[in-house]
């Protein structure tokens, strides 16, 4: 697998056209969204790649990929809290672990949501009729 990782960290997307083209029509400059743009292109049209292998090899190495690459791998709940830290985007997954532990889900807005504790306001429509009632009274 080592060969297959090293081919693609030499891949010359800059010089393949159709990666260029389908970049463009994307207009995304995000180093995550690119990482996977690249991945899927290399494993579509160059050979196969396991991503989940490939962002292993590369954090252990001198390529560290950003952490929110991590998002669609299997990922530790320490992962989760550095990821958290950094502003990353968390996967459904990720905030899901933060929720069951009780965790402060990053990026979320606290609202102050209070009771007003008032009766509620009576309806000013009338109530519509239901279609056996309509029908009898027209008979």
């Amino acid at each position: 697998m080592d060969a297959v990782f090293s081919r693609f960290d030499s891949y010359d997307f800059e010089a393949d056209q159709r990666f260029q083209d389908g970049l463009k029509t994307l207009n995304s400059r995000d180093e995550t969204k690119l990482l996977d743009l690249k991945l899927f292109f290399y494993n579509r049209f160059v050979e196969p790649i396991d991503r989940s292998s490939y962002v292993q090899q590369s954090s252990d190495g001198a390529n560290v990929v950003d952490r929110a690459a991590f998002s669609h791998s299997g990922v530790s709940s320490s992962q989760t809290a550095q990821a958290s830290t950094e502003g990353t985007q968390l996967s459904f997954a990720e905030v899901m672990q933060l929720v069951q532990e009780g965790k402060e889900v990053p990026g979320v807005r606290k609202l102050e949501v209070k009771p007003s504790n008032q009766s509620p306001t009576p309806s000013q429509m009338e109530r519509l009729q239901k279609p056996w009632e309509t029908s009898s009274a027209s008979e």
